[in-house]
């Protein structure tokens, strides 16, 4: 599974430095993407429509509104089938109310959350912001040698990423 680790970095400069480090990281060129707000020209790896609309957070959002209304409706169907005396169909009303509440407790807590608009006061500013898609395995790594090799780069957290379709 792939993750996509945030950077801010001061100027393009900086992140045009960064660059060739990743790549002696093991990251390839395809997997880092930059968002540059002042210079729409710039020379850094382009990111898709998709990552600058910031698409997961509206798969998320999606995801966890789906599952609450899911929830509610299952919660409506045990009280309905209670008063039915209809003990089957009850079962099954507080076995998906259980599913939803424990993909509810995962999405929560174990989910990395980070969207671009975090990093919006930065952006208007000049700042560059680096997005690196690497497999998780390896972020802790490439976090702690772009913390050694390059000071500048403030790390600015984790997400989830669909990296066969551009997300």
């Amino acid at each position: 599974m792939f993750i996509r680790l945030y950077f801010l970095l001061p100027d393009e400069a900086q992140a045009h430095q960064l660059i060739p480090d990743l790549i002696n990281y093991g990251i390839s060129k395809k997997n880092i993407h930059a968002i540059v707000r002042n210079n729409p020209d710039s020379s850094l790896p382009a990111s898709t429509k998709w990552q600058r609309m910031d698409i997961t957070q509206q798969i998320e959002s999606f995801a966890w509104n789906s599952n609450l209304i899911l929830f509610f409706i299952a919660l409506l169907s045990l009280i309905t089938f209670l008063f039915l005396e209809m003990n089957l169909a009850a079962i099954t009303s507080i076995i998906i109310m259980a599913i939803t509440f424990i993909m509810g407790d995962i999405f929560a807590l174990f989910v990395p959350k980070i969207h671009l608009n975090e990093f919006e006061h930065a952006l208007n500013h000049g700042e560059v912001l680096l997005m690196i898609d690497t497999l998780k395995k390896n972020s802790a790594m490439i976090e702690d040698k772009i913390a050694r090799h390059h000071p500048a780069a403030i790390a600015g957290g984790s997400c989830w990423t669909i990296n066969a379709m551009g997300i």
